[in-house]
This record gives structure tokens, C-alpha cells and sequence, in this order.
């Protein structure tokens, strides 16, 4: 019984398409190869080629796998073919096939360029050339990609280290600097020069200016146990102005043959320190006044209620000096009592004048609008409330009191706290019309209940339990009513439109 013979060939869609030049001018050899190819499992594309036109021909209009030539033909051999692609600057594996070939011919056509060499007679060696040749190639267009690819992305990542806004650096272990951009030795103003003579710890961290918490910290970092240190300084630059920076220093992760190494961020953040210290300033200036506005009411307050008594007793005292019958022993007493009256009211008059001017007239509503706003600018970012502004300029330049402040940080205050944890808007505005100033506080807070609005002017009324007094709007309506003004108030609780408004209108005065 014979046994079915497995099919040896390969089926036609498991071949291995490959596409060969073939410098060979005897067509039978050059069907020899395509055979012997075909047998391995490779479908062809083939070309034969005998002059160096078609070759030039071919390589300009082909793509071609590899190039198979025959050593010794007349007049366009297979040297000839290998300076023609080598000029050509396409990469394609070599392979030198001849049945007349000497090793010393053979290794001086492989220093020249070609990939390998193979005997007619010995065939056998021809595939196995083929893929090692064909791996090779594909391994150094693989090269190619790849250095083109990290060529790429360190043209990108030099243009954003040398772009960025912040200073940037790599610094070894022991200070040196290794990698530093622009906008770090612009901060210093400092040439690349200048900062290789420094070391990084004895220009930005010396060990002299770290206080104990901060040497630990640092040798936790240098010891893995954070992963990174963040540190304000003040700096020096080089011509002599102060900069205010925040220092962010880790360890890079390094690879295998490579030593750690620190990265560090500077960040100048001399406009933001600016503004903490206006911002800290502006407040301290509000309580003073604000202190210096209560001191005036409790002023006025003392001022009315010792007045009243003062009037009478010197009502008594003129009865007393105007009386025919007062002896004069007594007169002179009497008179006494009389000056020491006067220098009283005096006193309290003066005092009362005192106060008054310090939280007199003289700002104009905008600026008083502000002042306060930039005081609430980090609270109400904090709470992610939105501040809008409409202040419309004033025509008549009209100023207030010093105290009407007192009542935009009340209600500007008593907005954000309301927004507080849920966010919203609020929106101040400023109109004047011929005869006042009116000022506009809307939130989108949860609004005020009805029951309560009655009362949220009365002193030590409070919603918010042990965190109010019960006091700033009680402050805030007696301000208002001492400018001469109005205040109205609307809030609504529905979903759909709540939040709270408050109107402050100001007479204007000539």
C-alpha cells in the first residue's frame, strides 16, 4: 500500500513575498534562483538586470528587498552593482552568487560592501543568507527608526526645557550642574559659565541657611523616604534685587548604568509674595479702621449720653450763678463747677471731632468696592466662588466714609460663606444717578429664609451658631443709616432662582 505524499510546497497565502533585483546576465541562471527561492517558500518579484541603466532604472522606480548578484559579468559586475546602490543611499542586503570566485576575491567585495557571498554549487547557503541579511536590514532600519524617533523627542523636550516659564535643572548628587535652562539663568542672571563655578547647594540650599527640619527633610529625600522637597527662598540676582522663589527638588529614577541625579523646579514667585503682603496689608489697614470706626460710634455713643447729663447740670449751675440770693462765698464755687462743665463738654466734643475725621469722608465707593474684594479674592477662590464686578466710574466723584468698607466686607463676607462648599457667583455692581450712588450685592447662595429676614438686622441675631456674633449687619445697617442711606433687601430659597441680593443706596453730597 503507498502512502499519500504530504504536500511539500507551501500554500500560496503562507509564502514570503520577496521582491529581488538580480544582476545576472545568463536568463537560465537567474530561473535557477527563482526557483530555488520558490522551493524555500518565498512568492517572487524579480528583475533582471544586466546594465547599469537598468540598474539605476530600477532602484529609482522599485522597492526591492535585496539585490543578488553575479560577480563576474562583462561590463556590469557585481562590484559595480554594489557602488551604484551603496550611491544610490538605500539600505538593501547585498549577496554576491558566482560559480568563479576566489575567498580573497570574495572578502574583499564583503570590505567593500556587500553582505555575503555564495557559491553556485553550494545553493544550500543561498536562503538561510537571504534571512539572515533580510533580519539584519530590517534590524538597522528598526536603529534608524528608533534614532530618529529619541532625535525627535529630544528636539521637543530641549525646545519646553529651554521654553518654559519656571527654571529648570538636572544637578548631580554633588551639586554639579548638568543639564540648566534659560529662564533659570535669567532668574539669577547668571551666563552658563558663571553657574558651572557654583556649586547648587552653595548657591540655592546652603547647609548654613537650613534650619534642622529642613537637613532632616533633605536626607529623607536623598534616602527615597519622600519623593520630593519643596522650599521657599529668597534669592539673590546677580545685580542685586531679591527674588522670592519656591525650590521643588527630587531624585530622578536613573537607568541602570546611570548615576542618581536631582531635578529641581524654581518658580519665581515674587508677584504672588507682592500680592500676599498688599493683601495682608490691606487687611491690617481695614481693622484699623474699622476700629477706628467703632472707637468713633462708641464716641458718638459716650459723647450723646454724657452730654445729656452735662446739659442739665449746667442748666442748674447758670440757676445757680443767676439766683440774687447765692452768697458770694458760694458764687465762686458755683463759677468753678461751671468752667470744669465747660472743659467736660470739651473734652467730649474734641474726641467726638477726633473720631469723625479718621472715618470721615473723603474715598470713593470703587476703590472702598475694591479694596475689599482683593482682601476676599483667596477666600472666595478657596470656597469656588466667582467675583463679577460692574463698577461703573463715578460722575459726580462723590466720596463716603471710611466706614461704608466696613459694610462691603460684612455682606461681600456673609456672600462667600453662603457659597461655601457648594460655589456660585457673586456679582457686585456700581451705578450712580443724579442724586445717590447705589451699590449691588448678588449671590447664588441657598438665600435667606422668609422667618428670618426680619431679624437678621437686629443685633445678635445669628444662623451660624458659635461661628457668628450676630453683629455685622446690625454694624452694617447702623453704618449705613449714619451715611444717610437705604438698604433693601430680596431672597428667594426655590431651586430654580435662589440666592440673595442686597441694594445700598447713598445720597450723593455736594
Amino acid at each position: 500500500m503507498t502512502l499519500p505524499q504530504p504536500n511539500l510546497a507551501p500554500l500560496a497565502e503562507q509564502r514570503r513575498r520577496l521582491r529581488v533585483l538580480i544582476v545576472e546576465d545568463y536568463e537560465p541562471d537567474a530561473l535557477l534562483l527563482r526557483r530555488h527561492l520558490h522551493r524555500a517558500g518565498y512568492e517572487i518579484e524579480m528583475r533582471r538586470i544586466e546594465t547599469r541603466a537598468q540598474m539605476h532604472e530600477a532602484l529609482r522606480s522599485g522597492s526591492w528587498d535585496l539585490v543578488i548578484a553575479d560577480y563576474t559579468l562583462p561590463g556590469f559586475g557585481a562590484r559595480d552593482a554594489l557602488a551604484l546602490l551603496q550611491a544610490s543611499g538605500i539600505d538593501l542586503p547585498f549577496i554576491i552568487v558566482s560559480g568563479t570566485i576566489s575567498e580573497e576575491t570574495a572578502v574583499s567585495a564583503m570590505r567593500a560592501g556587500a553582505h555575503d557571498y555564495v557559491l553556485k554549487d553550494n545553493l544550500e547557503r543561498l536562503v538561510p543568507a537571504i534571512e539572515r541579511e533580510l533580519a539584519d536590514a530590517e534590524a538597522r532600519r528598526e536603529k534608524l527608526h528608533t534614532a530618529a524617533a529619541l532625535k525627535t523627542l529630544e528636539t521637543r523636550f530641549s525646545a519646553t526645557f529651554n521654553q518654559a516659564a519656571v527654571g529648570m535643572a538636572h544637578i548631580s548628587l554633588d551639586g554639579r550642574w548638568i543639564l540648566v535652562n534659560q529662564r533659570l539663568r535669567d532668574m539669577l542672571g547668571l551666563t552658563a559659565e558663571e553657574l558651572e563655578s557654583i556649586s547648587f547647594y552653595d548657591l540655592l540650599l546652603p547647609a548654613s541657611d537650613r534650619d534642622e527640619d529642613e537637613e532632616i527633610v533633605f536626607e529623607d529625600l536623598l534616602s527615597r523616604r519622600i519623593p520630593s522637597l519643596r522650599v521657599e527662598k529668597c534669592l539673590r540676582h546677580k545685580d542685586g534685587h531679591a527674588v522670592d522663589v519656591q525650590l521643588t527638588i527630587s531624585v530622578l529614577q536613573p537607568d541602570p548604568n546611570e548615576t542618581e541625579s536631582l531635578s529641581l523646579v524654581i518658580e519665581d514667585i515674587s508677584a504672588r509674595k507682592a500680592d500676599a503682603r498688599e493683601r495682608a496689608d490691606l487687611v491690617k489697614r481695614l481693622i484699623n479702621s474699622e476700629r477706628l470706626a467703632s472707637a468713633g460710634r462708641m464716641a458718638n455713643t459716650l459723647a450723646h449720653e454724657i452730654n445729656n447729663p452735662l446739659e442739665a447740670l449746667t442748666n442748674v449751675l447758670y440757676l445757680l450763678q443767676t439766683h440774687p440770693e447765692l452768697p458770694l462765698d458760694l458764687q465762686e464755687l458755683v463759677n468753678m463747677g461751671a468752667r470744669e462743665l465747660d472743659r467736660v463738654g470739651h473734652i467730649t466734643r474734641t474726641t467726638l471731632s477726633c473720631y469723625r475725621g479718621n472715618a470721615g469722608s473723603g474715598h470713593l465707593v470703587n476703590k472702598l468696592i475694591d479694596e475689599v474684594v482683593q482682601i476676599f479674592a483667596s477666600r472666595a477662590e478657596g470656597a469656588q466662588v466667582q467675583i463679577v464686578t460692574d463698577l461703573r466710574p463715578s460722575a459726580s466723584g462723590t466720596t463716603f466714609p471710611l466706614s461704608l468698607r466696613q459694610v462691603f466686607a460684612n455682606l461681600i463676607g456673609n456672600a462667600i460663606e453662603a457659597m461655601s462648599g457648594t460655589g456660585g457667583t457673586l456679582t457686585i455692581r456700581s451705578r450712580e444717578t443724579a442724586t445717590c450712588a447705589i451699590v449691588t450685592i448678588a449671590d447664588t447662595g441657598p438665600g435667606i429664609a422668609e422667618a428670618h429676614i426680619s431679624q437678621i438686622f437686629e443685633p445678635f441675631f445669628t444662623t451660624k451658631g458659635e461661628r457668628g456674633t450676630g453683629l455685622g449687619l446690625w454694624v452694617t445697617r447702623g453704618i449705613v443709616v449714619e451715611s444717610g442711606g437705604t438698604r433693601t433687601l430680596r431672597s428667594r430659597t426655590d431651586s430654580r432662582h435662589r440666592g440673595t441680593t442686597m441694594r445700598i443706596t447713598l445720597p450723593l453730597k455736594s
